[in-house]
């Protein structure tokens, strides 16, 4: 009986020795973490506080919910841009492949133009080197009517304007119902290749400012196309599975 006596004595001595022990080691480092605690107070709360708020404080559920409605908000509006920059972009490509359509059909009419002017001043060439008039005596009346006539087929054939029409049949700007219908024939191919030769640079002009707008289209697509892809790639990294509880995202700018 004193065997059995001295033997639970000493069991309670052992557990209240390992009692004591485990007491001993949450006290020490309960201070351990205290002193750490208090020293640094300067970069926040302490860990007791945390741990106190994270279980007892309901706005900390609040806080949670919010940032989690916010985080659903900023995806919602990435969305909306990253699809309206897309039809944005796809527009611009439209607008590029139209911008060049017209610049290459400017590019014909310059060509087409340039090829006008060369025959026309082919045309002078001809006849200036065919440089010997017949040697008849000409009525003036024949000269005046044979003036009428060449500069109203020319403008007939579309090769002479109205006021140049006019400037002949009113004997200005050069013209002579006395001259050499050889003369007449040389100053109504000048005429023609003066105005060819202003269509031509009329087109080049044409042609210069599409050149600038194809360019303009071709820069904007490319920029768009560059924001599509930056919108599309922000949209992936928001919804992905290791970002969807992050409450920070970057927002698309205000249109």
């Amino acid at each position: 009986m004193e065997a059995a006596a001295q033997e639970f004595a000493q069991g309670m001595r052992e557990a209240l020795a390992i009692w004591l022990a485990l007491l001993a080691a949450v006290v020490i480092t309960f201070l351990v973490l205290s002193l750490l605690s208090r020293r640094g107070e300067k970069t926040g709360p302490s860990w007791w506080a945390r741990v106190r708020k994270a279980i007892k404080d309901p706005e900390v559920a609040k806080e949670r919910q919010a940032k989690a409605e916010r985080s659903a908000a900023a995806i919602k509006e990435l969305e909306r841009y990253s699809a309206e920059i897309a039809v944005a972009a796809e527009r611009a490509n439209v607008m590029a492949e139209r911008r060049r359509a017209e610049w290459e059909g400017a590019q014909r009419t310059q060509d087409a133009a340039w090829r006008a002017y060369e025959e026309a001043e082919a045309a002078v060439r001809r006849l200036r080197r065919a440089n010997a008039f017949p040697l008849v005596e000409d009525d003036p009346a024949i000269r005046r009517q044979n003036l009428v006539r060449l500069v109203n087929a020319a403008h007939q054939r579309g090769e002479i304007s109205a006021f140049e029409l006019a400037d002949a049949l009113m004997h200005r700007n050069g013209w002579d119902p006395a001259a050499h219908p050889f003369a007449q024939e040389l100053m109504l191919r000048r005429v023609i290749r003066d105005r060819k030769f202003q269509a031509y640079q009329e087109a080049s002009e044409m042609e210069r400012q599409a050149a600038k707008a194809a360019d303009l289209a071709a820069a904007a697509k490319r920029s768009l196309d560059d924001e599509a892809f930056d919108a599309a790639l922000r949209l992936r990294n928001a919804t992905r599975p290791e970002h969807s509880a992050s409450a920070s995202f970057r927002t698309a700018p205000a249109r």
